[in-house]
């Protein structure tokens, strides 16, 4: 199968790393394509992938199975002109633009929604998905089993979608601020950079793998010893209402796309 990316930005990046990565394995794509409005973009992403550069979007369509549309949503109108009459299945990963928007810009296509984040790369990335009513088992199914090589796949009715995006979409922003915070306070104690961060990265890593089998606030009650070191920096940052500034954090992110 020939994918076919239309914009070369961060997430597409990701993404096609990511299915470099799954090359050889079952449902891979054979091929990537990529155009974006810089062409030395896409032409530095197909290089990397060992993909291929194509001027315009257009081109780009009827050479593929499949398009990824990763364009800014403001440029939709535009970029569905170029789609016109191509017919070629369109997987969405453009924020807050829903299906029925997508289908009035993309009319006859076939259409999934998508909204992955940065682990997509690693190929370790959450991936939720929405389709329109009546979509067909086939399309359903590729769709399902390209993103599965990139990573945990949840389908959700789409009112659900923007949601999920302010949780797993965002809170990769949100560690690497605590991250930072943490290695600049490791550095200030006496620590080098690079011994910070990787003390920070590794701690990270571990908790994640954590949370797959315990219950967060278990977790928390495990890690802070009556009295202990840990115990005395949670009050600090109950103190300072951490919980309402992450609340305020997500509130902020959905009225972005409100």
């Amino acid at each position: 199968m020939k994918i076919g990316f239309i914009g070369a930005g961060n997430m597409a990046t990701g993404i096609a790393r990511g299915w470099a990565a799954a090359s050889g394995e079952p449902g891979a794509p054979e091929a990537m394509l990529f155009t974006d409005a810089a062409p030395d973009k896409a032409a530095a992403l197909a290089g990397e992938v060992s993909g291929e550069a194509i001027d315009g979007a257009r081109e780009l369509a009827e050479a593929s199975d499949l398009v990824v549309l990763a364009v800014k949503p403001n440029v939709l109108d535009e970029v569905a002109g170029d789609l016109e009459g191509t017919r070629v299945p369109v997987i969405s990963i453009l924020a807050g633009t829903t299906l029925g928007r997508l289908q009035e810009a993309l009319p006859g296509s076939e259409l999934v929604r998508v909204m992955p984040n940065l682990g997509a790369q690693l190929r370790k990335a959450v991936l939720c998905t929405a389709f329109p009513e009546g979509t067909g088992d086939e399309l359903r199914e590729r769709a399902t089993g390209l993103l599965a090589l990139l990573g945990d796949v949840v389908e959700l009715d789409e009112g659900l979608i923007d949601p999920a995006t302010a949780i797993m979409g965002c809170s990769p922003g949100y560690l690497a601020l605590m991250a930072e915070t943490l290695v600049e306070e490791g550095v200030r104690q006496g620590l080098t950079e690079d011994q910070a961060l990787r003390m920070v990265s590794l701690s990270m890593t571990a908790t994640g793998d954590l949370l797959n089998h315990h219950e967060p606030a278990a977790l928390k009650k495990a890690v802070a010893s009556p009295g202990g070191m840990t115990e005395a920096g949670l009050d600090a940052l109950e103190e300072r209402d951490l919980r309402g500034a992450l609340r305020a954090a997500v509130d902020a992110s959905l009225e972005r796309v409100r």
